[in-house]
């Protein structure tokens, strides 16, 4: 029997990793995989899932605030060390008896879980095998800058927790049809990234051109571009695929079937 593998939901605030994790459950009940939903945000308000584990037990924005008299950004930032605190309690809440997913929603400002280091702790002594799911923000990736500046923090994300990861495209269901050409150029077509970055660096003097190549560049060695693939919590696309990355990873439900999409190949859209 295949250990537990946890699927920690990585990205920006708004870029749907809750909708995701809800959407992620309700998929693999469909198959018959065996799931749990851990809400690792003390800060959340409504989240689209009901968690068989919830951190908000324990700790709460609100509890935080009045107990340390902070405001938001300075509770947020206490509560996010203080996972590591419950992270026992976490643990024993866990089902890790049988062989299963747990997907664990994470909070909402990225870098109040991605740079602490209560967060290293919870990722690697939660559950025997983990896997990072960074979901990129079409609609931050519009721009050349925009677009390697998501890579780039999926890629500081990837350096930091040092497990393996996988980079989607979320709201694909919301992605007009302009915003698919351009983002599925950029990441079949390298030197069109490249120039369309030097066009926007030239046009803005607040952009530094070495910098922004140089970012490029070793986004282009790291190969983290061309592995996005589109994923939409509203109709389903892509959740079989990351199924699939996830399963040849740590070779976990092979009884459930799994799609006929070429896993090397770049974004369909």
């Amino acid at each position: 029997m295949q250990d537990t593998v946890g699927i920690f939901v990585l990205g920006t605030a708004g870029c749907g990793k809750s909708t995701l994790v809800a959407a992620m459950a309700n998929w693999m009940d469909q198959g018959g995989l065996p799931n749990q939903i851990v809400n690792l945000d003390p800060g959340s308000d409504l989240i689209p899932y009901e968690p068989d584990v919830d951190v908000r037990d324990w700790i709460t924005l609100a509890d935080v605030m009045e107990e340390y008299k902070l405001g938001p950004n300075g509770a947020q930032i206490v509560a996010a060390d203080m996972l590591a605190i419950y992270k026992s309690r976490i643990k024993s809440s866990l089902d890790l008896t049988d062989e299963k997913y747990i997907l664990f929603d994470t909070p909402g400002q990225m870098e109040l879980f991605t740079f602490r280091e209560a967060a290293k702790e919870i990722v690697s002594s939660l559950v025997p095998q983990s896997y990072l799911l960074y979901l990129i923000d079409p609609f931050n990736a519009r721009t050349p800058s925009g677009f390697v500046s998501q890579l780039m923090l999926s890629s500081l994300s990837r350096l930091r927790f040092q497990i393996p990861s996988l980079e989607v495209l979320s709201k694909a269901d919301m992605m007009d049809p302009e915003m698919i050409e351009r983002i599925n150029r950029w990441q079949n077509y390298p030197d069109i990234l490249m120039n369309d970055l030097l066009e926007e660096t030239r046009a803005s003097p607040s952009l530094s051109t070495e910098l922004a190549v140089g970012i490029n560049r070793t986004l282009e060695d790291l190969g983290v571009a061309s592995k996005l693939f589109p994923v939409s919590s509203a109709n389903g696309t892509g959740i079989d695929r990351i199924y699939e990355v996830v399963q040849l990873t740590y070779g976990a439900g092979d009884d459930l079937p799994v799609s006929d999409g070429d896993l090397d190949e770049s974004m369909p859209l």
